[in-house]
């Protein structure tokens, strides 16, 4: 607001020229904190996007974090990490779909793994690439700018490691998930070196020590004439370091480190990870669908019958997210609640 001019000079025009300072000012003094609890209220409604998705994505919710994920990327488009976060929901979306989240959970139940299940989408695949490569394409522009950059180098490790994924895990095409396996660890290695302090930089590193370090002997043989070997007790430790220290990736960490304890055969532990997942993401029923299995890998049937019959009753009690149970997961979830069951029964009987 600007100052009223004042024509006239001698006292009068003293007083008025006073007076209109006194009104400027005045209304300076309402309009600034006026305007400033404006701009305070903005930032405190401006949702937090990133945050949302991954919520929505930990909790099996690939619809919403897809569309969070969208919105953030409308507000910058130029951040390769968000291509990986839609990339990475995607995915996800179609190994739910085909039912390869909840597999390993029951395992040895045969109805359930010869079930009739839904082909891999080719129009998903697309997408999927397509989303990856407009990432990679920015990660790619920005390093010829700066080649050591932290946030970039981590994007194309990680664009590569789920391209990779894919590959395995849906195409069923091993040698072309080696070859992106290998270009995310050599972005990953790269972030490493030019900066050590990088956590987050050790989770892609070290799923990529365990897994090499577990294969059979004679292909590790075989993968050492062409340059790569692996270790898995350094792969478990370091993702185990992502998991207590991580910045960015936190919870992929705890997930791949409760699968890698399973894998060797430590149950409770992996259990206890799970235990806290729980607690972060409540609406995921594949956490407890793991923690029961884990339990039943440890021998404590009790525990795991008391944690199957608690994902029943959210199911039938519409728990947020227990609604979603598939038939063919509900199927067979009752057949494991009424095995243990019987098995406890019997021991009970025998005892």
């Amino acid at each position: 607001m600007r100052v009223p001019r004042i024509p006239h000079r001698g006292k009068e025009a003293s007083e008025a020229l006073r007076f209109a300072k006194i009104i400027h000012h005045s209304a300076t003094s309402c309009v600034l904190p006026a305007l400033l609890w404006a701009s305070l209220a903005s930032l405190a409604a401006a949702p937090d996007y990133r945050s949302q998705g991954h919520d929505h994505y930990f909790n099996l919710e690939y619809d919403e974090a897809i569309a969070d994920y969208r919105r953030l990327l409308n507000s910058d488009p130029n951040d390769p990490a968000v291509y990986n976060h839609i990339a990475t929901a995607i995915l996800y979306k179609e190994l739910h779909r085909l039912g390869m989240i909840e597999s390993s959970v029951f395992r040895g139940d045969n109805r359930f793994l010869v079930q009739k299940k839904p082909r891999p989408d080719r129009a998903i695949r697309r997408k999927f690439r397509e989303v990856l490569l407009q990432g990679r394409e920015i990660a790619e522009s920005g390093l010829e700018a700066d080649s050591d950059n932290p946030a970039l180098l981590y994007a194309l490790s990680n664009s590569f490691a789920l391209e990779g994924n894919y590959d395995f895990m849906i195409d069923r095409s091993y040698f072309a998930a080696l070859r992106h396996a290998n270009r995310a660890n050599r972005f990953s290695k790269e972030l490493r070196k030019a900066h050590p302090d990088s956590v987050d930089a050790y989770l892609i590193a070290g799923v990529h020590q365990y897994v090499l370090g577990s294969l059979p002997f004679p292909v590790k043989i075989l993968i050492a004439l062409g340059g790569m070997s692996g270790d898995k007790k350094k792969g478990e430790a370091w993702v185990a370091k992502v998991a207590r220290e991580v910045k960015i990736a936190r919870h992929e960490a705890r997930t791949l480190l409760a699968l890698l304890l399973r894998r060797e055969k430590r149950p409770l532990e992996a259990a206890a990870i799970l235990n806290r997942l729980m607690d972060d993401f409540p609406r995921n029923y594949v956490i407890q669908l793991e923690l029961g299995a884990m339990y039943l890998d440890a021998g404590k049937k009790r525990l795991a019958l008391a944690t199957f019959r608690e994902i029943k009753k959210k199911h039938y009690g519409k728990a947020p997210g227990f609604e979603r149970l598939t038939a063919r997961v509900l199927s067979a979830l009752r057949r494991r609640i009424e095995k243990l069951e019987a098995e406890l029964k019997q021991a009970k009987a025998a005892g």
